[in-house]
């Protein structure tokens, strides 16, 4: 129950944040910022409307993740860069690359402070570490780092629900002897 709970948020969480597309390359710092993020989104496009595949096209992806990082190496100040590394982060996920968009994320809080989705991005690193990584620990302290940080947000409620969810598992693996389990 609490696996899904855990996949249904993140699900949730995603349609929330929205995800994104196109081939960029070789951005620099002149670069056409509306252009890139045009290529960005045709790629997007190609990625996230292929209904028939139930993965995304590997390639793509990558190719996707690399244009966003391009995006925001060549537009750093642009209003936009902020999303696309949310975005990267999100791929990244999906990827498997659980410790890169753990990173990702934590670049998007700590460097975009006024960034919409910046409490999101926080509490996704917990959740990453929860559920992709089992890292309980991590996940904890990243929740509790939430709920103090963003108290008044939509992003603490679910740390905090998160929280509540980690003591009950903990309690219930106390039970059934599994002591100084880790997941």
């Amino acid at each position: 129950m609490a696996r899904r709970y855990q996949g249904l948020l993140f699900v949730f969480l995603l349609g929330v944040v929205g995800c994104g597309p196109a081939a960029i390359e070789s951005a620099n710092p002149g670069a056409d910022c509306d252009a890139l993020a045009a290529q960005i989104q045709q790629l997007e496009k190609t990625l996230f409307n292929a209904e028939e595949e139930l993965e995304p096209n590997q390639n793509v992806r990558s190719e996707l993740m690399r244009d966003y990082a391009a995006f925001a190496n060549a537009c750093h100040d642009d209003t936009k860069t902020a999303e696309m590394l949310f975005r990267r982060a999100d791929l990244l996920r999906s990827a498997g690359k659980f410790q890169e968009a753990m990173t990702q994320l934590r670049d998007v809080h700590d460097h975009f402070p006024e960034y919409e989705k910046r409490a999101i991005s926080a509490f996704l690193v917990g959740f990453i570490a929860e559920v992709e990584l089992n890292d309980r620990e991590q996940a904890k302290k990243t929740y509790e780092q939430v709920i103090a940080l963003h108290d008044s947000t939509d992003a603490a409620e679910w740390a905090r629900q998160s929280l509540l969810n980690l003591e009950a598992t903990t309690a219930r693996r106390n039970l059934n002897g599994y002591v100084n389990d880790s997941r």
